[in-house]
């Protein structure tokens, strides 16, 4: 600024060594400024323009060189860059605002609301990498004869019964687990639960008593149907220096072990839950 103001005749280069003066006053506040935590870049940069005014009207002091165009370009000339530059940081916040939502809008699945395969991906990411973490639980579950259900009562019906599954289970593992513990829709009637820093034990407790709710409450639908629906589920520990993803997929397979003998049941890596009733006499009970 200097350099442009000598070179429009505005300062004498006798004053250079007011110029060197000045740079290192405005660094050194500059130094300051980005070393103070506790307030923000934005309030930063409107401290960094107030005191590159001031300085530059300290230094038009002492060389007597106060005139209308010198003090315009120390003061209105900085406010008019404030203006701007408060107005380039809304619109970056509101940008960062829309891209933020469609992030998260990208990892819910549109149906049920619940963090989809992307946002699955990312978590096990983020667990792989925190040191924090001393233990990890995954499941995989499935809806007792779903397709049943769809063919029967239509996709509209199938939509509630997802829902009002999607929401019991979000509610139970959220509330026993906080922070620690996710559900994941996949896609049709398949889902994926992650915990961690609790044990397979608890976490097979916890659905052991979802299952009991499932059993004695049944599902009124809109159009006043009442359905009965079970789960098949199985949970497996992660184990040390095995890659998530290993771990995701001995839970899958695991449960199409499930699946085909009899559904309705819980297995782990200990201990298996059988049902209490035949498979035939566990399809989906309906009632009008």
């Amino acid at each position: 600024m200097n350099v442009v103001e000598y070179l429009m005749g505005i300062l004498p280069l006798k004053d250079w060594w007011y110029w060197i003066i000045e740079s290192i006053v405005f660094t050194t506040i500059c130094l300051v400024l980005t070393r103070w935590r506790s307030i923000s870049k934005r309030i930063s940069y409107f401290y960094a323009i107030a005191s590159l005014g001031i300085v530059e009207l300290v230094s038009l002091g002492i060389n007597h060189s106060f005139s209308p165009v010198n003090v315009a370009a120390a003061t209105l000339g900085l406010f008019v860059i404030a203006m701007f530059e408060e107005e380039r940081f809304y619109s970056e916040k509101k940008n960062e605002q829309k891209i933020k939502l469609l992030e998260k809008e990208s990892e819910r699945d549109y149906l049920t609301g619940l963090l989809n395969d992307r946002a699955l991906s990312q978590e096990i990411n983020r667990l792989a990498n925190n040191s924090e973490i001393h233990n990890i639980v995954i499941g995989a579950l499935d809806i007792d004869h779903f397709k049943k259900i769809n063919d029967t009562y239509g996709h509209f019906t199938g939509n509630e019964v997802l829902n009002y599954f999607s929401t019991v289970f979000r509610e139970q593992i959220h509330s026993a687990f906080p922070k620690h513990g996710y559900v994941y829709r996949f896609g049709g009637e398949e889902f994926t639960i992650v915990v961690s820093n609790h044990s397979l034990e608890e976490v097979y407790q916890l659905l052991q008593s979802i299952e009991k709710f499932f059993n004695n409450k049944s599902i009124v639908t809109k159009e006043g149907m009442k359905l009965t629906i079970s789960f098949s589920c199985s949970l497996t520990d992660h184990l040390n220096d095995e890659l998530l993803d290993t771990t995701l997929k001995r839970a899958d397979n695991m449960l199409y072990g499930v699946k085909n003998n009899g559904r309705g049941w819980i297995v782990t890596d200990q201990h298996h839950q059988r049902p209490r009733k035949t498979s035939s006499e566990r399809k989906i009970n309906s009632n009008y």
